[in-house]
């Protein structure tokens, strides 16, 4: 790959694709935004541009398949949740994990978004220079943050909605179960990548997790991506996750509104 970006599909503009974005552009970097009801077309005929998809994980493989495997070493996916099984058909693709939360004006970043793949080295220096610290790593290194990450994702969502509590007050009033959603999720996602988990997680996570005590999760999202991953995993590799799937049985078996 060339030492400089070429031209970025961002494709969905929530919180993330707009951050993202925005760091793009004030890095020099020629964006065009893609909706669902806008930019399509431009984007599928740009042979040359790269494609940085911003979508939730429930869309993306309809997403995928509109951009299509073809241009896999031009696609650039920062979905948190477990999206493996979502892109076997898309090799070479360069992946990122987002470590920064924004809702409305709330915007903090607790440590660099790390991304791997054919533009991770190009595309961290362009968001670093955008003011959104970002970081290359290898393969390896992203198969453990990945399982890391998994671990946040799987407390800050599923639990809130079971219990009816903030993260802070869950974090107060039942502080076991949070671990073992996090070590779970965790050992069972390292476990599956082949991944050596790293020391202090469970630390760097209450670091990380505290100025966002004030999260609340009225309905939990994208289940099957996250809690419901785990629990999927830990069946097929022989592994146990009771906290997950306890916390998942007893959402699932309430009467939601559809």
């Amino acid at each position: 790959m060339g030492n400089t970006l070429p031209r970025v599909n961002v494709i969905g503009m929530g919180e993330v694709g707009r951050r993202l974005a925005d760091a793009l552009l004030r890095a020099g970097i020629e964006t065009k935004e893609v909706t669902r009801d806008h930019g399509w077309p431009q984007a599928l005929q740009d042979h040359d541009g790269l494609y940085l998809v911003c979508v939730r994980e429930e869309v993306l493989r309809k997403v995928l398949e509109r951009i299509g495997p073809g241009a896999s070493d031009r696609i650039i996916l920062v979905q948190n949740g477990w999206i493996r099984p979502e892109i076997r058909d898309f090799p070479n693709v360069t992946r990122g994990l987002i470590w920064f939360t924004a809702k409305g004006e709330f915007f903090r970043v607790p440590r660099p978004s790390p991304f791997a793949g054919p533009w991770a080295v190009v595309l961290a220096a362009a968001l670093s220079a955008g003011d959104l610290p970002s970081l290359a790593v290898d393969s390896a290194a992203f198969d453990r943050l990945d399982a890391e990450k998994m671990g946040l994702n799987c407390v800050i969502g599923l639990p809130l909605a079971v219990h009816g509590l903030s993260l802070g007050e869950y974090l107060e009033e039942a502080p076991e179960e949070a671990r073992e959603v996090f070590r779970e999720a965790v050992s069972v996602c390292a476990s599956a990548l082949g991944a050596e988990t790293g020391t202090n997680l469970w630390e760097e996570f209450i670091r990380v997790a505290a100025p966002l005590d004030w999260v609340r999760v009225g309905r939990a999202k994208a289940l099957e991506f996250r809690n419901g991953a785990v629990v999927a995993l830990a069946e097929k590799l022989g592994h146990e996750a009771p906290v997950n799937a306890g916390l998942l049985r007893e959402y699932t078996s309430r009467d939601l509104p559809s």
